[in-house]
């Protein structure tokens, strides 16, 4: 219709009759106090007036947040909320169930049809509080449980999906509902955490969605107005508090739940970062009763690394007034204990050094008798083949470490280095995924950041036994993932040579020589292990890896004249590296001889220098120490060096080298003993025969003592001077003391042929001590003589010949003017003889002194082994309460809560009265189950009743067997998992009769001899059976059933087999040693299963020491008089003694 003519208007009013669009403005009228419940109830009644209906909302919303404050008494408030709530029940027609709060509802129900946002935000934001209220006063847990069960039905279902998918742009319409479902989740110690997860297809709808609505505003996210995303990941973390393990289990298998709930956490506030980390931690990861499947459904490759992120969080924390820990320490935490914790987190089993899919006891066509060539290693075709890539078992893991960045974040580093260790294979996996990064020397952050990395990976130990368990494997592992854990390929001969050659970047070559020099010790110590493994096998192939081993590091590493140049490069004053430096080179002619000898060094020169710079008084503390450190590496380099003249006097030095070692010995401070210098030293004596080595105490460590005890002063340099003269002769002519020696001994002794333990150096002194009193002062000549005297002295203490050395200190004084100070002090030398001090002969080094096996095992290392045996687990405790407790429960949480196990263990009582009571319970359980709508009720309900016919048998003459309640108990659980391994083995047994045999155990020859019902599922079959067969094992009976059925014979059997999964052979020691607890099951053992022979033979094969705690266990329990009659009269104690051998 077109527009009025502006000539057809008379009255300008009339351009104002146009029909105007009429808005009811109302304007929200301020909420009421509620001083009643009458007028809760008014106010709340349903009115399809939105107005009135928000303000009813509005008003109860006010009433609730009043319980908050501390300051008002609640009494009268909560009499008022009591009285409301008590007039709060109807029935819904619909599904005739009990509807609590019905205008509430009701109300919730128009807005969701009227479309009015307002209120479908209000009400369940009110409910929700509504819930908060309820569950801080006891009293009223009734009517929370009503409310939860109203939320829980259909329509309010719907109602809830309705919000939780509501457009993303309307985040006040989603929040209340989530917060009201995660309210629900959370009452009552979770009560009903499992019923809304049930409901997962309302409840959960859109939460994916949701996890990713996050905060949009500018700043940090306020607690108290928390986004979409802060809601729905409170609601998903009151799930996993709360929801049993199964179920938790069903959650962390909704991959987009769990992708979404770490997707966005580097931009999540610091509270919530804290609580998400905390709860998956303790709740997850520590969770016992939840299988690693599906913990590694959270620990995953991609929010292992959205976690990582975290390292470098820089959102500020909003309550700084609180002390919590940082957001990248909270994190550091989680990583570590996921990523290095076999039994918590994602980590599998791995065999150290040894690649998935070999093994390395399978020995077939090596090493054969017949007449063929002998290729060594070369037979072996996988050997040589992990040099560029290496399977791993751990593929998570090693996905997860290549984007670590431990250059950038000490925390970083710190995880990986965990990692590494925690996880040996991975450690030439992840150097092989490294070899791009350059490690040219550039004094940048980034450079000196991997080299401390690399240089802490180095320092991780090796795995005992190379990661094999428990023994050297017959086969070695690949030299080439050997190498990769001692000198990785980002470190090549070319690097490591231009690291050397620095000139002006003497940090860089600092690196370089730490570098190296951990790594030539590493290398030492792998092949000590090569040594130890080609011993106990007797293989030449151990032998042949270790050269190959030695010849791969050989190329990787610098020649070592580069290390030569680098140190006659540094200057005198740069102390530290110049100590580093001379460690190498020790290390090089120590480790890899081979290329040490491919360059000459001058080590005179660099003696003599070191000699003078250590008589600079000027020197610090400090400095002295690393100078006293810097000289014993190049005493120990000097004794490689086939021209070392370790008595002959360099110019400008007083002594000779090896005087200025004993000197430097002698002065060595307590905290830095010079242990290797002393092997120098003895190596030196005993070459050159100055000292005698026959007596327990050291002769060498007696002559140092005494050396300390000299001043220094002008008049010791000469007794070190007079003492250097005889060491140098008694060197260049050993022979002709010798021949002294034997003239004295005949002479004392009259006899020829007598072997006197009297040192060389003794006859020296006396020989030379004239020409000493001759020349010296009075003064010098008193202080030798001291010297001398206590010497000879500490001599006859530590048991030299004491007539030889008497003989001796007569010459002396003999050769000494009478009267002077000298004489009267060697007069004096058999009167210190009782108050001399001499070494401990427990220090003594002596070269032949064969090493004592130790065969005691400590009680400290016993006790512990038998704790994880746990023999306090055979006296379970009855309880008799759940014969009433279960009355009163639901039946889900009757199965789920273990009141049906502890039923069914009361068969088994010594009480006659229990037993009957226990069957007469089971069966009115079993009737009940059968009216339930439990998903798994008629499984169950022919286990229980199939159990009862069995009982009914026995248990008026005598408890039912162990193993028979045992078995049941087991069968209980796997029943009411669907998915459970044993499911369908458990389900065709119930089916094969109504009564079970009460002398076979059950499905034990269906689990170890057939097939499994699922593939790849027999080890958790049997790790099922063994689990129930060691609760079964309780009483005599129940060990005459196990001996009548072979039991033992099986588990020794199983025990040998070279593919057993892990911890199924403890649970076989834990059957043995529950066998030994019961009165006269070690005899049974021994007696009947040759169990002594079985344990000697496994621990000949490096079973380890939980079998000789056995042994020795065994052997203390059995009946001592039978095992003797047995074994035919053998001593019970010889055979301990020859068990501890092993």
């Amino acid at each position: 219709m077109g527009k009025r003519p502006a000539e057809e208007v008379v009255d300008g009013n009339q351009a104002y009759l146009k029909r105007q669009k009429i808005t009811a403005s109302v304007n929200a009228a301020p909420a009421d106090e509620v001083c009643s419940a009458r007028q809760l109830r008014k106010l709340l009644a349903f009115d399809q007036n939105a107005a009135r209906s928000k303000h009813g909302i509005q008003t109860l919303k006010k009433f609730l947040d009043s319980f908050a404050d501390p300051e008002d008494a609640n009494a009268h408030r909560t009499s008022i909320l009591r009285e409301y709530l008590e007039s709060q029940n109807s029935t819904n027609d619909e599904d005739k169930a009990e509807l609590f709060l019905p205008d509430i509802t009701q109300t919730w129900s128009f807005a969701s049809q009227s479309n009015d946002d307002s209120l479908l935000s209000a009400v369940p934001a009110v409910l929700a509080l509504l819930f908060r209220t309820i569950s801080t006063i006891f009293e009223f847990t009734e009517y929370g449980m009503k409310l939860g069960r109203t939320l829980l039905l259909k329509r309010q279902q719907e109602l809830i999906a309705r919000g939780l998918t509501a457009n993303k742009s309307k985040e006040f319409v989603i929040s209340p509902v989530l917060r009201l479902l995660k309210e629900l989740s959370i009452f009552d110690g979770g009560v009903f955490a499992k019923q809304v997860f049930r409901r997962r297809d309302q409840t959960f709808k859109g939460l994916a969605r949701n996890l990713g609505l996050r905060y949009a505003s500018n700043g940090v996210e306020d607690p108290r107005k928390p986004s979409v995303r802060t809601n729905a990941l409170r609601l998903v973390l009151s799930a996993i508090k709360f929801l049993p393990a199964e179920a938790k289990r069903e959650l962390l298998n909704q991959r987009d739940i769990v992708s979404a709930l770490t997707k966005d956490i580097r931009d999540d506030p610091p509270f919530m970062v804290r609580d998400i980390l905390e709860t998956l931690k303790i709740h997850v990861l520590l969770d016992t009763k939840l299988p690693r499947d599906a913990k590694v459904k959270l620990v995953n490759a991609s929010s292992l690394g959205r976690i990582a992120m975290l390292y470098r969080y820089d959102q500020p924390d909003n309550d700084p007034t609180t002390v919590k820990k940082a957001v990248d320490e909270v994190a550091h935490e989680f990583l570590v204990l996921a990523c290095t914790s076999p039994d918590v987190g994602l980590m599998s089993r791995q065999s150290g050094f040894y690649p998935r899919g070999i093994d390395p006891d399978d020995i077939h066509g090596v090493d054969s008798d017949e007449s063929f060539i002998d290729l060594g290693l070369d037979s072996i075709e996988w050997m040589d083949k992990y040099t560029e890539k290496v399977p791993v078992r751990n593929t998570i893991l090693s996905d997860f470490i290549q984007n670590l960045r431990p250059w950038s974040s000490s925390k970083q580093s710190e995880l990986l280095l965990s990692i590494l260790k925690s996880a040996p294979e991975l450690f030439a996996d992840y150097y092989f995924g490294k070899k791009d990064f350059s490690f040219d020397p550039k004094l940048t952050s980034t450079w000196m950041g991997y080299s401390a990395f690399i240089f802490s990976s180095l320092q991780l130990p090796l795995p005992e036994y190379f990661g094999h368990q428990e023994r050297y494997a017959r086969l070695p592992p690949p030299p080439a993932v050997v190498l990769e854990s001692i000198l990785p390929q980002p470190l090549s001969q070319k690097v490591l040579t231009r690291c050397l050659t620095q000139p002006h970047n003497s940090l860089v070559t600092f690196f370089a020589i730490r570098i190296l020099s951990i790594a030539m010790s590493k290398l030492a110590k792998a092949l000590e292990m090569y040594q130890g493994a080609a011993n106990g096998s007797g293989s030449s192939l151990w032998t042949q890896a270790a050269n190959r081993l030695a010849d791969e590091f050989c190329k990787r590493c610098p020649p070592i004249k580069e290390v030569i140049i680098a140190y006659r490069r540094m200057i005198s004053t740069d102390l530290m590296q110049r100590e580093a430096v001379t460690k190498l080179l020790v290390l090089y002619f120590e480790v890899v001889p081979r290329i040490a000898l491919d360059a000459k060094f001058g080590v005179s020169a660099a003696l003599a220098d070191c000699l003078k710079a250590m008589d600079d008084t000027t020197l610090g503390p400090q400095d002295r120490v690393l100078r006293a450190m810097e000289l014993e590496n190049v005493f120990r380099f000097a004794q490689f060096s086939p021209g070392m003249r370790w008595f002959g006097k360099a110019d400008g030095l007083s002594v000779s080298p090896f005087m200025a070692m004993l000197k430097l010995s002698a002065e060595a401070p307590a905290d830095l003993p010079l242990l290797k210098l002393k092997s120098v030293l003895l190596s030196v004596v005993e070459e050159n025969q100055i000292l005698q080595n026959q007596t327990t105490i050291s002769a060498l460590d007696t002559f140092i003592l005494r050396l300390r005890e000299l001043d220094d002063s002008a008049h010791s340099s000469a007794t070190y001077t007079f003492l250097d003269d005889c060491v140098s002769r008694c060197a260049a002519k050993p022979v002709k003391y010798i021949f002294a020696l034997e003239e004295i001994c005949a002479e004392i002794h009259k006899s020829e042929g007598i072997q006197s333990a009297v040192s060389l150096l003794s006859l020296a002194i006396i020989e030379q001590w004239p020409f000493m009193v001759k020349s010296a002062q009075d003064v010098a000549l008193k202080e030798t003589a001291t010297f001398i005297a206590r010497y000879l002295a500490a001599s006859i203490k530590i048991h030299e010949d004491k007539r030889v050395i008497k003989n001796l200190i007569q010459k002396l004084a003999a050769e000494t003017p009478e009267n002077s100070a000298a004489r009267h002090t060697l007069d004096q030398t058999r009167k210190l003889v009782d108050s001399i001090e001499v070494p401990d002969a427990k220090k003594i080094p002596l070269r032949f002194t064969a090493k004592p096996e130790t065969n005691t095992i400590s009680e400290i290392e016993k006790s512990k082994i038998l704790s994880s045996l746990n023999p306090e687990s055979g006296n379970e405790v009855e309880d008799h309460n759940a014969l009433t407790k279960w009355t009163t429960k639901e039946v889900d949480e009757i199965i789920e809560g273990g009141y049906a196990t502890s039923l069914i263990t009361l068969l088994s009582s010594n009480i006659l009265s229990i037993r009957k009571e226990a069957a007469t319970n089971i069966s009115k359980f079993a009737a009940k189950l059968k009216e339930s709508s439990f998903d798994e009720k008629d499984q169950i309900w022919l286990l229980l009743s199939e159990l009862v016919e069995t009982a009914k048998q026995v248990i008026d003459q005598e408890p039912l067997s162990t193993f028979i309640s045992a078995f049941a108990s087991h069968a209980l659980s796997v029943l009411n998992d669907p998915l459970h391994c044993m499911y369908p083995k458990i389900n065709k047994f119930l089916t094969s009769g109504p009564i079970w045999p009460l002398d076979k155990i059950p499905l034990m020859f269906k689990i170890l001899d057939e097939s499994p019902s699922l593939d790849d599922a027999h080890y958790m079959e049997m790790g099922w059976l063994l689990a129930y067969m060691h609760v079964g094992l309780r009483t005599q009976a129940d060990m005459t059933i196990y001996r009548k059925r072979h039991v033992f014979e099986k588990l020794f059997s199983i025990y040998n087999s070279t593919y057993l999964a892990p911890g199924l052979r403890d649970k076989i020691l834990k059957i043995i040693f529950r066998a030994m607890s019961i009165e006269g099951g070690s005899t049974t053992l021994i007696t009947r299963f040759s169990a002594m022979t079985w344990l000697q033979a496994q621990v000949s094969l490096g079973a380890g020491i939980p079998l000789k705690v056995l042994m020795e266990t065994m052997l203390e329990s059995c009946d001592q008089q039978r095992v003797r009659n047995w074994s035919k009269g053998a001593s019970l104690g010889a055979i301990k003694v020859d068990t501890l051998r092993f």
